[in-house]
């Protein structure tokens, strides 16, 4: 351990001395109790089978989940760098004797290679700085079995309890910098210094969201789990760690390259002129509930909920872009009980029948190979009379060119046709389908943005590079020819969930 390193160390002691073990103290908060039972499930619920795996628990404290833990694995090793917790802990869980107590700072910990088939933290990794977190990633990997599981939850961007405290050390990062760190570690097959292997393991990143049980209790989306999975990795030469710090430098560049030319907070065509004009159509009211699916950086989420009052819920697989959309939610204060944001895989979430008055999209269908499924929960998750509108990159009826397919292809996108988009809305029971081709306003729109770039690409240069320059002009003028084409179009569908 480094001497920097040491130091925070020294000061994270000191800072847990002040709280004597409960509880409370454990997630600093003095409602803990009416927290603990729902975020204990839930959290639980989010992990694979510990079945017949040995397991190591970091950061254990006082065994808020040690106990639950130990009751499914093989083995748990619980480890806390608090000797007055961890005794707690063991006091507690006497009773069950497949656990192993390490009173020991994680940084110091010294395990076999290959030991675990998972490894659990809670409230961990934002107590160490940066280079730490990599340190440690780097020896769990060492740790885990292949195909192991790390599971890791975090507060992001402010504190999640009440309790006051005269100093606070920690290290509240945003999602997409715990995104990048995990994406950062990474471990050579070969031991050897002089010839290091190119082959690998690192991790990826199976599952990420907001505990429901902070949105409920706390009206806090920030607590950010992370569910990764040990995997082949192959990694050139370049230092892991320096790899983490320009991924953070530099992760939100590709979003803000694409706001630049859409607008503030917007991602999708047209931003806010097109925005205004579709959500007209579905005669918002205040305190009607909106599911906002694909939400990007949040432009249209805070839209409806300032202008019209209604609540939204803004839901997105994207880590930056959802990180930037909670930035710009915390920039808006008022917005705070009327908006919120969850990491999520749209086709994996499951919501309550009748949940929503209205679910709204923009420009994100494309990217969902099942539509059919999806579309089906989207009727059930509305109430009846609700309504959806959505717009969506969409192709021809005529026979498309190879560039085309290329391009769907190289994507990854998943086109239906304005009638199949029809005939998909039928079918899964809704009523009133407008379905529109809206390929002449999209095309409005392209060459609106085009014009706006090129006319100020002095100003867009004194933000990006040319190369960004080069690549929004390239792509504008490529979607412009595909759209004039009859090859790529754009469409607009509303309808509703039928009235009981």
């Amino acid at each position: 351990m480094n001497g920097s390193s040491f130091g925070t160390r020294v000061k994270m002691h000191q800072y847990w001395q002040n709280f004597a073990p409960s509880l409370e103290s454990m997630m600093l908060d003095k409602t803990a109790s009416t927290i603990h039972i729902d975020e204990q499930e839930e959290i639980v619920s989010l992990l694979p089978s510990l079945e017949h795996k040995r397991v190591l628990e970091l950061g254990a404290g006082i065994g808020r989940y040690t106990g639950l833990l130990a009751s499914e694995a093989h083995h748990l090793t619980a480890v806390d760098f608090m000797e007055e917790y961890i005794s707690v802990n063991k006091k507690n869980h006497g009773h069950l004797n497949n656990i192993t107590y390490i009173a020991a700072d994680v940084l110091d910990l010294q395990l076999p290679d290959k030991k675990f088939g998972a490894v659990f933290s809670n409230w961990l990794f934002m107590y160490l700085t940066d280079q730490e977190c990599v340190s440690l990633l780097q020896r769990i990997l060492r740790w885990l079995d292949d195909g192991g599981w790390l599971f890791i939850r975090e507060s992001c961007f402010h504190s999640s309890g009440n309790m006051s405290r005269q100093t606070n050390p920690t290290f509240y990062r945003t999602p997409a910098e715990y995104a990048s760190l995990l994406d950062s570690a990474w471990v050579s097959n070969s031991n050897s210094i002089l010839e290091p292997s190119e082959e690998g393991h690192g991790f990826k990143i199976v599952s990420v969201g907001s505990l429901r049980s902070y949105i409920k209790h706390k009206n806090n989306s920030y607590q950010i789990y992370f569910l990764a999975k040990k995997a082949d990795k192959r990694m050139d030469s370049k230092d892991n760690f320096q790899s983490f710090l320009d991924k953070k430098q530099y992760s939100r560049q590709g979003v803000r390259r694409y706001e630049w030319i859409f607008g503030k907070t917007f991602l999708s065509t047209g931003g806010m002129s097109t925005t205004e004009n579709y959500v007209a159509r579905l005669d918002l009211k205040p305190g009607q509930k909106v599911l906002d699916v694909g939400v990007g950086i949040g432009g249209h989420s805070f839209y409806m909920a300032e202008k019209y009052g209604v609540e939204v819920l803004g839901v997105d697989l994207s880590v930056n872009m959802m990180t930037v959309a909670t930035e710009y939610l915390s920039e808006r204060p008022h917005l705070d009980k009327l908006v919120k944001f969850v990491i999520c895989d749209i086709t994996k979430s499951v919501y309550d029948e009748a949940s929503f008055d209205t679910i709204y999209s923009r420009d994100t269908l494309l990217h969902i190979p099942n539509k059919d499924e999806l579309f089906k929960n989207f009727e059930k998750w509305l109430k009846p009379g609700g309504k959806i509108l959505f717009t969506d990159y969409t192709k021809g009826d005529k026979e498309n060119s190879p560039n085309f397919e290329k391009y769907i292809s190289d994507r990854g996108y998943n086109l239906l046709t304005l009638q199949q988009y029809k005939e998909l809305l039928e079918s899964c029971g809704f009523v009133n389908i407008k379905a529109e081709d809206a390929t002449e306003e999209f095309l409005k729109a392209l060459h609106s943005e085009l014009n706006q770039l090129q006319q100020e690409k002095e100003a867009f240069l004194k933000e990006f590079t040319e190369e960004d320059y080069q690549y929004l002009e390239d792509n504008w003028i490529a979607k412009i020819k595909r759209a004039e084409e009859g090859n790529q179009t754009w469409t607009a569908c509303y309808a509703e969930k039928r009235r009981m």
